[in-house]
């Protein structure tokens, strides 16, 4: 007989009891793998958990499926049978209250030709005619062989002798081994083909080989406003389980992303757990905002509000074909998350538990007291100074180490780096978990907790995360979710003088104590000492609310169709408290001075407050004739948007320890303030085809109307249409080595209405305090007046991107093997770009939509999974690549420091001067027939970098000799992973990186600026020096020191190099304690666990800086974590 597991499902899925009689393809097969081996020796057992179960039941006109699966709900029992000997649509109404599993399938199958067979959990469905009514005594023993129609052996197959209980199920190899009586017939089954009977006769050796079978289950996945079989998408998406996420130790969602999915590229700079990352889906389609539409349960949101032990699932939408439903917001991808609910009503309780050691993954070293000054001696010297040591004796550097253990306040030799940083810091994470209810009421409740210390004083993060997802079910005919997600996070930072605690430290020269030797803050420069400034300047603390909820009610009147409404507010309140605390640092002979910037205290406050509502109302139809099945969707959503900033702040306080606004003097309070709001309308529809699971077509279409755009040019209409083929399903294709290949192509059309500012199309006023002349008296006036600064133009529209996307899925050897490739193709028409403009007319230059881009590339994932008896593994990649180019651009630059758009670039090229290296002496300023060679300033010489002069005119000049160099954005990006169980042990593997990228270095602080800045030890170790040989200096990796910055900063490719790396995202190796142990303690699970996460990357970059660093924010840490599963 056909083996089935009933899957408990959600009010929203209910239609998907039907696919119980559709087509499992191939690709599906493993995932039901686990379901068989859960079953070995079932047929064996005893019925003691029958016995012992009373269950109570109250339905009236439910189908026999549905009611089967309220029980496999209310208990753990799990059905058995083959679709075609039972009825599933028959509709059965019971009343029983606290009876054995036996009076109720008696009172389902009264009247029928069922027969059931209870083995302690398993319940096996069967007509009368297919069984016997007594278990044989078993006689003889046979073995055998199951194989697929390709000659695989099919592991964990049924195989029962009719009539009886009396069964196995195939090992690793496809074999089995089994006692029967004379004349026993087996009956074979496996998920995914079609039952066998073998009469056993005389033989005792089997071979057998299995047919695959029309009628199995299918898999859901969630699209745009519904979902669909996974064999019928015709688009591109990429999906990750939430079950990956928790191996990664940042509370922010995006940064968990990072290598996971081909075509999804994840950008950080920060080691700051409150720092989210940058997501890119296939690169970029426009020249303003590129971040991708992120829909949480249905409705948008943002992704770090999300707490990622709470997502179930996530997938994203590439290309048109699966993007375009959502229209206006869409050409950047989509990213869908779906959040865990309660699976039935028992109840589960969880908690996790984790501590992590932070430490850095590399640390930049700056020169110390001594070679600061030899380095200063040189830039003096290479700048015109007669001396080598006109700055700093060679006696004083020869003696400073003994000078300094003489008295180290005269003679300092700080390092800031390694005074301001701790070697290590620490985060923890808890997460507590419960779900279950009632038959009318089921619960997911989540609490998260995180907290982390940064590896500087005075900074640290605090998360909380509380999440209710509630599952209603009012009749049979209406059911409701009620969710609701809270966030709150909190974060304290001192101040800094430089923009970033980091800077501060990487700035300092070494010849400026940080303190005295009896412990006091030293002045530093002229008061400036960056620890004074952390540690009595007072702190910076944030407050960040979220408050989000969705309200949604399922109506299905009719089989297959199902009317939804959604609600779903969401408010923010962000609250900000900057106090600046007046301080003194002491001079060397005691005297006090204020601390730069700091002579008096001050405060400001902010509160920055949104609220969004989105509404929506859309219906699914779902139907089948004979082999098509079509599904139908149509619905219409309305959002709005408002948020109002406001700012006030006081100095000159005289009560330094108390920051309320109240008690500074009101002759210095400022106050400040904006707001704004934008909304759109939309009416969107999709029609889903497929026929007999082997071709496949789908359509799509969204009108968007948004608030930003001017009367008339509001609303723009986006098609898409798409369709599949599944070759293998081809009654001609030989699946001997492919068991499964689909085809696919898409055509759409997607929009762009995140453009900057909400109302593009009106010029803007300011309103202010201004200076008019009087005539009268001659001098001019303070007035209060308002006067334009932006030009605009009204007829403002819609950027359009146009997708074309070809791919093709495939698995083989026997499902083991799977895979998906891509090719798109984007192109983006009518980007918002500043436009020529008089100057003038005195107003800024207005935008219009007057540029062109595309894009095009491809993805890859393959992977790879097996079992060999009880060690279960497998492996995992993905690659992809993409170019964004520019198109016509009106004759318009865009030149942007060292990056340059134009017609015809690489999306944000580099761009500067071709540089011929470092000047090597100054025989090397001439060429080879006398001739000066053309330099970039007159101050040129042996040291410097040498340019080259593109246009020959012998001069260097920014207009003429300047020139694009290559594309800046990251290419060949990849991700893995390797897994692997065995016996409890569990181990993960996951690595990310770029294959290759042009990358601009330059240094985190300018050298020796103001004869006060840190120098890298980098640049001491290797430049150009006037005191080494011509063979030292040839090897020399920068030019020389000097403030001549217009030649040796000048942008070039001097300082493009290859910044391609490769890291280790997550290594874990964790351990399930046997539950026969654990249940003594009332334990379900329990696992512990030890994880390293973002290790140390390989890289060509300069030692001490890692490559996802952006050389200003927190440095990027490694984390080795203990952590603790339980579950009850």
């Amino acid at each position: 007989m056909q083996k089935n597991c009933i899957t408990p499902l959600s009010p929203a899925k209910k239609s998907f009891q039907t696919t119980f009689e559709k087509r499992t393809p191939i690709i599906m097969k493993s995932l039901f793998f686990a379901c068989l081996i859960g079953s070995a020796g079932i047929v064996q057992a005893t019925n003691t958990y029958a016995q012992t179960t009373t269950i109570s039941l109250n339905v009236e006109n439910l189908t026999v499926g549905e009611i089967l699966q309220q029980i496999e709900e209310k208990t753990d029992f799990s059905f058995f049978y083959n679709n075609r000997h039972v009825d599933l649509n028959r509709r059965v109404s019971v009343s029983m209250d606290e009876t054995n599993i036996f009076n109720i399938l008696d009172a389902i199958f009264t009247d029928t030709d069922v027969i059931y067979k209870v083995v302690d959990k398993r319940i096996v469905l069967t007509r009368k005619d297919e069984s016997y009514p007594s278990i044989q005594q078993a006689t003889k023993k046979i073995t055998g062989t199951i194989l697929d129609d390709n000659g695989t052996p099919v592991i964990g197959a049924n195989v029962m002798v009719k009539g009886t209980t009396n069964g196995t199920i195939t090992d690793m190899n496809g074999k089995f081994s089994l006692d029967v009586e004379e004349g026993a017939v087996l009956q074979i089954s496996y998920i995914g083909y079609a039952n066998q009977e073998i009469i056993v006769g005389n033989q005792t050796n089997l071979s057998v080989a299995l047919k695959e079978d029309a009628e199995a289950l299918d898999e859901l996945v969630v699209i745009g406003y519904g979902t669909a079989r996974k064999i019928d998408l015709t688009g591109s998406t990429s999906s990750l389980g939430g079950e990956k996420l928790q191996m990664k130790n940042s509370p922010q969602l995006s940064n968990q992303l990072q290598g996971q999915m081909a075509g999804v590229q994840i950008t950080r700079s920060s080691g700051d757990p409150s720092a989210s990352a940058t997501i890119r889906v296939r690169g970029v389609t426009t020249l303003s905002t590129n971040d991708p539409l992120i829909i949480i349960d249905g409705v948008p949101g943002e992704i770090n509000e999300i707490a990622p032990e709470d997502v179930k699932d996530i997938q994203v939408l590439k290309d048109a074909a699966s993007a375009a439903i959502y229209g206006s917001r869409a050409a950047a991808g989509v990213v869908l998350i779906t959040t865990k609910r309660a699976k039935n009503k028992d109840f589960h309780l969880a908690y996790n538990v984790e501590y992590g050691i932070d430490a850095p993954t590399a640390v930049p070293e700056f020169a110390n007291a001594v070679q600061w000054m030899k380095g200063y001696n040189e830039l003096a010297y290479n700048d015109g100074a007669t001396s080598l040591n006109s700055a700093y004796s060679e006696e004083l550097i020869n003696n400073y180490a003994q000078l300094r253990a003489e008295n180290p306040d005269l003679y300092p030799d700080t390092d800031y780096m390694e005074l301001g940083l701790n070697n290590t810091t620490h985060h923890q994470r808890h997460s507590l978990s419960l779900s279950g209810g009632t038959e009318k009421l089921k619960t997911s409740f989540s609490l998260n907790y995180y907290e982390s210390e940064a590896l500087y004083n005075n900074k640290d993060y605090e998360r909380f995360n509380v999440r209710s997802n509630n599952d209603y079910t009012i009749n049979n005919w209406i059911h409701a979710n009620v969710d609701v997600n809270l966030v709150y996070s909190n974060t304290t930072s001192p101040h800094s003088a430089e923009g970033s605690v980091m800077k501060d430290f990487m700035f300092r020269s070494p010849l400026y104590n940080a303190f005295w030797s009896d412990g006091r803050y030293a002045d530093g420069k002229d008061g400036d000492n960056p620890f004074a400034l952390h540690d009595l300047s007072g702190t910076n603390k944030s407050d960040y609310y979220r408050v989000s909820g969705k309200i949604q009610l399922d109506l299905t009147p009719l089989k297959g169709l199902t009317l939804t409404a959604v609600a779903a507010p969401r408010y923010t309140f962000d609250k900000g408290k900057d106090h600046k605390i007046a301080y003194d640092v002491y001079q060397i002979s005691g005297n006090t001075i204020p601390g730069v910037g700091y002579s008096s205290t001050s405060l400001s406050e902010t509160r920055n407050d949104s609220q969004s509502l989105t509404m929506q109302f859309y219906a699914n139809y779902k139907f089948e004739i004979k082999r098509h099945s079509i599904g139908l969707m149509a619905g219409y959503e309305d959002y709005s948007y408002k948020w109002e900033n406001e700012g006030a702040s006081r100095t000159n306080y005289t009560l330094d320890n108390f920051p309320y606004l109240n008690l500074g003097p009101e002759d210095y309070q400022y106050n400040s303030g904006s707001a704004g709001h934008n909304a759109y309308r939309s009416f969107f529809g999709r029609i889903m085809y497929s026929w007999a699971d082997r071709y496949m077509l789908q359509a799509n279409i969204r009108s968007d109307g948004s608030s930003r755009f001017a009367d008339g040019h509001r609303w723009g209409t986006f098609p898409s249409v798409s369709a599949g083929w599944v070759i293998s399903e081809e009654p001609w294709f030989n699946k001997s080595v492919v068991n499964y290949l689909k085809l696919r192509g898409s055509i759409g059309q997607l929009g762009n209405e995140r453009i900057g500012s909400e109302f593009p199309y009106q010029a803007k006023l300011t309103f202010g305090t201004g200076l008019l002349p009087n005539a009268s008296t001659g001098v001019a006036d303070v007035v209060q007046t308002a006067y334009q600064t932006d030009y605009a133009f009204n007829d403002l529209t819609w950027e359009t991107t146009t997708t074309y996307g070809l791919g093709t899925d495939i698995t083989l050897l026997n499902n083991r093997l799977r895979g998906s490739v891509d090719y798109y193709y984007k192109k983006t028409v009518d980007m918002l770009m500043q436009v020529g403009f008089p100057s003038y007319f005195g107003y800024n230059a207005p935008q219009s939509n007057a540029a062109d881009m595309n894009t095009k590339g491809w993805d890859l994932e393959l992977s790879w999974s097996d079992q060999i008896n009880n060690f279960r593994y497998g492996v995992s990649f993905n690659l992809s690549d993409y170019r964004s180019k520019m198109g016509y651009m009106a004759d318009r630059q865009n030149i942007d420091n060292n990056k340059i758009t134009e017609e015809g670039s690489y999306y944000q090229e580099w761009y500067g001067y071709k540089s011929l290296g470092i000047i090597l002496n100054e025989a090397a300023m001439y060429d080879e027939n006398g001739n000066k060679i053309p330099v970039l300033t007159n101050y040129d010489s042996a040291g410097n970098i040498r340019y080259q002069d593109i246009n020959g005119d012998g001069i260097i000049t920014a207009s003429e000799d300047r020139v694009r160099l290559g594309n800046s954005l990251p290419e060949m990006q990849y991700g893995g992973s390797l897994w692997a169980e065995w016996q409890g042990f569990d181990f993960n593997l996951s690595f990310q990186g770029i294959g290759h990228q042009l990358k601009y270095w330059s240094w985190p602080v300018t050298p020796f600026e103001y004869q006060a800045y840190a120098c890298p030890l980098n640049l001491i170790e290797s430049h150009w020096s006037p005191t080494a040989t011509d063979e030292e200096n040839a090897k020399a990796k920068y030019p020389k020191l000097t403030t001549n910055s217009a030649n040796i900063y000048a942008n070039s490719d001097f300082y493009l190099f290859n910044g391609a790396y490769m890291r280790i995202k997550n290594i874990t190796l964790g351990y399930t304690i046997p539950s026969n142990i654990t249940k003594k303690f009332f334990v379900n699970k329990l696992r512990i666990y030890f994880s390293a996460n973002d290790l140390p990357a390989f890289s060509k970059y300069p030692n001490g800086y890692d490559p996802e660093w952006d050389r200003s924010s927190d440095l990027i840490t490694s984390s080795y974590i203990f952590g603790l599963n339980v579950s009850f």
